[in-house]
C-alpha cells in the first residue's frame, strides 16, 4: 500500500504540474484514500492535458460544459481553473457555460454559478 501511495503523490504532483498549477480538492482527497485511482486518473488524464487535434484549452472548455450539464458544482471550478490556466478567457469559459445551458437547461446554471464567481473573484485580484 506504501507504494500505492508514493505512486499516486508522484502522479497527482505531475497533474498538478500539468494543470497549472492546480490540483482539485476531490483529487486530493481520492488520492488520501483510494491511491491506486488517483494514478489511474492521472494516466486518464493524459488526453486532456495535451495538444492533440483539439487543444488542451479547447478540451477544458468542453469538459467544464459537460460538469456543468452533469450538475457537479465542484467540478465546475476544476474545469474552469484549469482552463483559465490554459490561456482561457472570461468570455471563453461564459460561452462554454452558455453551451452547457443550452444542452442541459437553465438549472446548469444555478449549479455553476458559485464555482464561476469564485474563479472570476480570484481572477480580478
Amino acid at each position: 500500500m506504501e507504494e500505492a501511495r508514493k505512486k499516486a503523490e508522484k502522479d497527482v504532483q505531475e497533474l498538478k504540474e500539468s494543470m497549472g498549477g492546480y490540483v482539485p480538492h476531490t483529487l486530493n482527497c481520492i488520492k488520501k484514500h483510494h491511491p491506486g485511482l488517483a494514478s489511474l486518473i492521472r494516466d486518464m488524464d493524459q488526453v486532456m492535458v495535451r495538444d492533440g487535434a483539439l487543444d488542451k484549452k479547447t478540451k477544458r472548455l468542453i469538459a467544464l460544459a459537460c460538469v456543468a450539464v452533469r450538475m457537479c458544482d465542484d467540478c465546475v471550478y476544476a474545469q474552469a481553473k484549469v482552463a483559465k490556466n490554459f490561456g482561457a478567457t472570461k468570455e471563453e469559459i461564459i460561452e462554454a457555460m452558455n453551451v452547457a445551458v443550452l444542452t442541459g437547461g437553465v438549472p446548469t446554471w444555478s449549479v455553476a454559478k458559485h464555482s464561476i464567481e469564485k474563479l472570476f473573484d480570484e481572477w480580478d485580484e
